[in-house]
């Protein structure tokens, strides 16, 4: 009997191990396992948020428009994702990673766009950019800001294109991709 509960538990501990191991291998791309899932449980957050992937459109939580050509959004002037809290975030801190456009046509009614982001109402530095093409917003979150197991992060434009008779909705910059990394 003990020999047969030795083996159990070994068995038990390297299934745990092997599930670990390929856990943290998914956070590290950022991609989302949902082996052994149902249709009726929602897939976990995640700390890397592709804007184009429908499996975390419901992280998206406000101002973000449909997927365009399979890879990307318009957002709206205020949007806001729910990220996880990256492994480790709690005591290291982690780096908010925000990848976009901004299009020649946000330009040619703006000379500068400003985006700032908040998390849990604590402001982050604001950027302003000057030229359209593919820019990143980066800012380093402290650890403190990080002791829950997911944070809401707002973003703002201050300012943005308003709905016209050829698009109906109010147009801010084009989202790729939002993420949480370890430092």
């Amino acid at each position: 009997m003990a020999i047969e509960i030795a083996a159990l538990r070994r068995r038990i501990l390297i299934s745990f191990v092997i599930l670990s191991a390929s856990a943290i291998a998914g956070c590290q791309r950022g991609d989302l396992d949902l082996t052994d899932r149902t249709e009726e449980e929602p897939p976990p957050l995640a700390a890397n948020v592709d804007a184009a992937n429908p499996l975390v459109a419901p992280q998206l939580v406000s101002g973000w428009w449909s997927v365009e050509q399979n890879s990307w959004r318009w957002t709206a002037r205020k949007f806001a994702v729910i990220l996880r809290t990256p492994i480790g975030g709690t005591t290291e801190g982690a780096r908010l990673l925000f990848n976009f456009t901004l299009p020649d046509v946000v330009f040619t009614h703006f000379t500068q766009v400003t985006l700032s982001a908040s998390i849990h109402g604590s402001p982050l530095a604001p950027e302003t950019y000057r030229r359209p093409g593919t820019a990143m917003y980066m800012r380093e979150i402290p650890a403190d800001f990080l002791s829950v197991r997911s944070v809401r992060i707002d973003f703002e434009l201050d300012k943005a294109m308003p709905p016209s008779q050829a698009d109906q909705r109010e147009l801010g910059l084009i989202a790729r991709n939002v993420s949480l990394e370890i430092r």
